[in-house]
């Protein structure tokens, strides 16, 4: 499958707290990027990495990207929102698909991104998500006001993989639309493409919150063994 990895890797991280960004934290020795980044190379033999980053970040991506043996990559500007971050990497994508994944998000499995990639080929755009387990409330300011059908929901993770053509219109147009769309998906929702899914796994988590990193550690000796 001809398709190039992109990674937004310019967010602040305010919820996670501390003096350094979530991205570039460290757990057992290595970074959460650099974690990212090996999971993604021994997933899949993509053509290219793009990494979306603050200019001032680049001198350290380069040590990450040697670190995690990728060869072949470009750096390029953020922007102030994520979708910026990723319109402006797909202006650098040269393949017919890419994949959208998270930089703070490094458990993920091969299974995973190879069953996304071929899903993303039936209707040119795919996503993996986690059925929701609990019980789903609504609510308002005034408290609860309906429970939901959580079969109707799914926990949307990364990686997602486009059609690269498709999802640069479909970002275009939210754009254009004063939506700031929150993943790559609603983009191409908005744009009338219909989205495949398939199943995540609990252990694919986004690293939010400092007090997360208690379980990375778990599972960066349960993947990387450290």
């Amino acid at each position: 499958m001809n398709i190039t990895a992109v990674i937004p890797a310019a967010g602040m991280g305010k919820r996670f707290g501390g003096d350094v960004k979530k991205q570039f934290f460290e757990v057992l020795g290595h970074t959460v990027l650099y974690y990212t980044l090996t999971a993604l190379n021994r997933a899949c033999p993509f053509k290219e990495f793009i990494l979306g980053a603050n200019p001032d970040d680049f001198y350290f991506l380069y040590s990450q990207l040697s670190k995690a043996d990728v060869k072949n990559y470009q750096l390029v500007q953020g922007g102030g929102e994520r979708y910026e971050t990723v319109y402006n990497c797909l202006k650098a994508v040269t393949t017919e698909y890419v994949l959208i994944h998270d930089a703070v998000r490094p458990f993920i499995t091969d299974e995973i991104v190879i069953s996304v990639a071929e899903a993303a080929q039936e209707t040119g755009a795919a996503i993996c998500g986690l059925p929701v387990r609990d019980t789903l409330k609504k609510i308002s300011v005034n408290g609860i006001e309906e429970t939901v059908n959580r079969d109707e929901y799914i926990l949307s993770h990364t990686p997602q993989v486009f059609r690269t053509s498709l999802l640069k219109k479909a970002v275009e147009n939210a754009d254009e639309r004063g939506i700031v769309i929150t993943d790559e998906a609603q983009a191409m929702e908005l744009f009338g493409v219909q989205v495949k899914w398939v199943k995540s796994q609990p252990d694919n988590m986004k690293i939010t919150y400092l007090n997360d990193m208690d379980m990375a550690e778990g599972l960066v000796r349960k993947y990387f063994g450290q």
